[in-house]
């Protein structure tokens, strides 16, 4: 089995402001799981989640609640209310 090389964070930090916008056009389809978002920005999921997080602590997204204890939790855009 092949290693992947992890990349520099400062790369990670400067692609953010990309993968938000990219995150976004698919969350517009609907929610979806970490692994979904990485299998379709073919990134690990760990700079995936590093920039999800950061869009929920702003609130630019919210995840939904889980239907099964070990099911991966979905995000979603947030809702005005």
């Amino acid at each position: 089995m092949e290693k992947k090389k992890v990349r520099d964070l400062g790369e990670t930090l400067r692609d953010e402001m990309l993968l938000k916008d990219k995150i976004f056009s698919f969350l517009k389809d609907g929610p979806k799981t970490i692994p979904d978002l990485s299998n379709d920005l073919q990134l690990p999921s760990s700079e995936v989640t590093m920039v999800l997080m950061a869009m929920r602590r702003y609130g630019s997204i919210e995840e939904l609640p889980k239907s099964r204890k070990d099911d991966y939790f979905q995000y979603q855009l947030k809702q005005d209310d």
